[in-house]
């Protein structure tokens, strides 16, 4: 999956000066403290510009959200919070 991330990375910097603008990693929130280690792998692969967070209604606490911001200097745009 890194690896394709990377190569749509190179194939839009052929085709558009400076692409991509902004990359946003989308995380499902129950994933706790394994969405740390996500971000950081996918920021491996691909710069991540702002992360998104759903699924925050659930069981998930929402601590992550501190976690990705102030370990990882990532803003968090949006926090999703189901369908209620």
């Amino acid at each position: 999956l890194m690896e394709e991330l990377k190569k749509i990375n190179r194939v839009l910097g052929k085709k558009l000066e400076g692409a991509p603008h902004r990359t946003v990693l989308v995380l499902d929130a129950t994933t706790g403290q394994n969405a740390l280690s996500q971000v950081k792998r996918f920021s491996q692969a691909s710069p991540v510009d702002e992360v998104v967070l759903t699924k925050l209604d659930g069981t998930a606490k929402g601590g992550i959200v501190f976690a990705i911001a102030q370990e990882l200097k990532l803003p968090v745009k949006y926090v999703g919070v189901g369908e209620k």
